[in-house]
């Protein structure tokens, strides 16, 4: 008999139908549904803005107001013409806060990460700290292995923010954007369009409402602009000193007039000895911390200058330093190369984590270090362009004696990279203060890994702009923090998806081998006994087209290191996932937009999810079987 195989035009009415009814779900949870004028009606991202008000007490500062929108400091300042990045701002003031907003599902989100902080949960930092741009269901709904009142302290949760991007047929009418803002009390119609520099009639037909609309409780709206608003500029908070500075500014003036010839020649001395013992040292300090006198920190050699602000020290100068450093790291660091050297024991083995990275203490916090082979331009613009939860950060660079960057500093996954995980039990590689948990991974944590991968990957798929090709993604570029959440590492080969359409297809396709090795614990491709190349993409198909038997054939391939603890109907809707994504025929493989819907439902202990788990399955009886049954619920 011919094997059957999964017909894939039913796929996308069953993820039609499966979201139907998980939304459905969704708003029975509070009879909460998210606003029609936020759906998803224009699929490529784009970037647009958030109007958020400084509060007391804790952001009155641009440092934690880009905290809580993942964003860099400098770009608030720049986009509110501010003219400094750290003085304290007086509360209940309005500013711009730009966001990149995509699609998510069928609701266009601006996807922001957020460290849990004691004291957080779901509620509060929806209607508090995040002003109502968001609602406390649909961070749960984005976070759904978290409990919302039982949050653990630096955790990393993704906050959907309200937005969306105007239309084809608002762009003709010139809209540019539109602003996601917070209607608050006393708020009029005239008032809001002249603060936001819009139309009454503009701002009534993005929200479906009249023009003389007003509310008590303020909703997310809707700003359609023709060009971005000048809102009132911001007051700064007077300085507690200010008032007694004043009168003892004479006596102070006239203490520097006597003590200005004695400090003038003590500064000769001092002079003369820093500089001799500047001679001597290896390093010296900037900001927190050091840099080595070798690298001539002066603007004629590489425009830079002495600040602990990158965004100060990085202006031009020497092109094997990519300008901008500082608009894709949050809290720029500079390390040196002998600090970090010293930090590894000169790249010890025992200090390794993963394949390529090492472990490194640098003044008191401890990053994952990766030496910088070749040009690491791409990779660094790669990291200026992408912000996501699954996306490893980095934290700073190293730049070496020649000008040229030595090492980048990551952010820290403590559990190492996938394949230790994966291919050695137990991960003997990794150092012995991460060495706390179980030999192996779980059914559990095994897809919940998957997801996280996918996540990683869809947004770039479909929210960067324009769409990111990986191009690497494999066990060893896969790092595990310390609660097992998986981030995807290894940008080096990162590129642009623009000139090719199908050029995403090739992270599916990676991708697909990835889940096998989840569901084997053994690499894709292997050296078996003799000359044989054991394949497990071809290794698969066999499996799943030996009808009656595919169930004893699966338990027979699955890693043994996973006993009984997975659902056979699991294993097999996620081989049969693998397999879709390694067609061999590019057209045939999903989108990872249906790869992430699919393993969000396998990982959450919904009622849809008994049915969902024959979703992938190789037969098209059973998924017509499973159509019929889901539409009639």
């Amino acid at each position: 008999m011919e094997p059957r195989h999964f017909r894939r035009p039913l796929l996308p009415l069953l993820l039609a139908v499966l979201l139907g009814l998980r939304r459905s779900g969704a708003q029975d949870d509070g009879n909460y549904t998210v606003p029609a004028r936020f759906a998803c009606s224009v699929p490529a991202p784009c970037e647009t803005y958030v109007v958020y008000r400084t509060q007391a007490p804790g952001y009155l500062d641009l440092g934690s107001i880009s905290d809580l929108f993942d964003t860099s400091r400098a770009r608030i300042a720049s986009t509110n013409n501010l003219i400094s990045e750290d003085a304290a701002l007086l509360p209940g003031q309005p500013l711009l806060v730009p966001v990149s907003c995509g699609c998510t599902g069928g609701w266009s989100f601006a996807n922001v990460t957020y460290p849990i902080r004691q004291g957080d949960i779901f509620y509060n930092l929806a209607g508090v700290s995040y002003e109502n741009l968001t609602e406390h269901h649909l961070i749960h709904q984005l976070n759904p292995e978290l409990e919302p009142t039982n949050l653990q302290i630096g955790q990393e949760i993704t906050v959907p923010l309200l937005c969306r991007c105007p239309t084809p047929a608002e762009r003709s009418r010139g809209v540019q954007s539109l602003i996601t803002y917070v209607w608050q009390q006393g708020d009029s119609m005239s008032q809001v369009s002249k603060l936001m520099n819009a139309t009454a009639d503009d701002i009534a037909e993005a929200n479906n409402v009249t023009s003389s609309f007003t509310s008590v409780m303020g909703p997310a709206m809707l700003i359609p602009v023709r060009q971005p608003p000048q809102l009132p500029p911001l007051r700064y908070a007077a300085s507690a000193g200010d008032g007694k500075s004043r009168s003892r500014r004479r006596g102070i003036i006239i203490g520097l007039g006597i003590s200005g010839s004695l400090v003038a020649l003590a500064a000769v001395c001092v002079a003369i000895l820093a500089h001799r013992r500047y001679l001597k040292k290896a390093s010296v300090r900037l900001g927190s911390r050091f840099v080595s006198p070798k690298l001539s920190w002066d603007k004629s050699q590489y425009g830079l200058d002495r600040s602990n602000s990158f965004a100060h020290m990085i202006k031009g100068g020497d092109n094997k330093l990519l300008t901008g450093v500082s608009q894709f790291i949050d809290k720029p660091i500079i390390f040196v190369e002998e600090e970090i050297m010293e930090a590894t024991t000169n790249l010890d083995e025992r200090c390794r984590i993963g394949s390529s990275y090492y472990r490194a203490k640098l003044d008191g916090e401890v990053f994952a270090v990766k030496p910088a082979k070749g040009d690491v331009s791409a990779e660094l613009r790669m990291m200026q362009m992408v912000n996501h939860a699954n996306l490893i950060k980095l934290a700073g660079v190293s730049i070496g004696a020649d000008g040229d960057y030595a090492f980048l500093v990551y952010e820290l996954a403590e559990k190492g990279s996938l394949d230790k995980w994966l291919y050695q039990k137990p991960p003997s590689a990794l150092p012995s203060s991460s060495c706390t948990v179980a030999a192996t991974l779980s059914w559990v944590q095994r897809l919940s890994i998957a997801l996280d991968v996918a996540n990683g990957l869809l947004y770039l798929h479909e929210h960067t702009q324009p769409s990111m090709v990986h191009g690497d993604i494999r066990a060893r570029n896969i790092l595990l923090t310390a609660d097992l959440r998986a981030k995807i590492s290894g940008f080096s080969l990162a590129k642009p998806a623009t000139t090719d359409a199908a050029a995403t297809s090739s992270d599916v396709f990676a991708f697909g081998l990835l889940l096998l090795e989840l569901l084997s614990g053994r690499r894709a491709m292997e050296a078996r006994i003799g000359s044989e190349i054991g394949m497990l993409w071809r290794e698969i198909r066999a499996v799943l087209e030996a009808g009656d038997k595919r169930e004893a054939k699966l338990m027979k391939w699955m890693d043994p290191a996973l006993g009984s603890e997975y659902q056979v109907d699991a294993a097999l809707s996620v081989a049969g996932m693998a397999r879709a994504c390694t067609e061999e025929d590019a057209a045939r493989r999903p989108k990872m937009a249906e790869v992430v819907f699919s393993l969000s439902v396998l990982a959450q202990p919904l009622s849809v999810a008994d049915a969902f788990e024959k979703l992938w399955q190789p037969s098209s009886e059973d998924n017509i079987r499973i159509a019929g049954s889901v539409a009639a619920r």
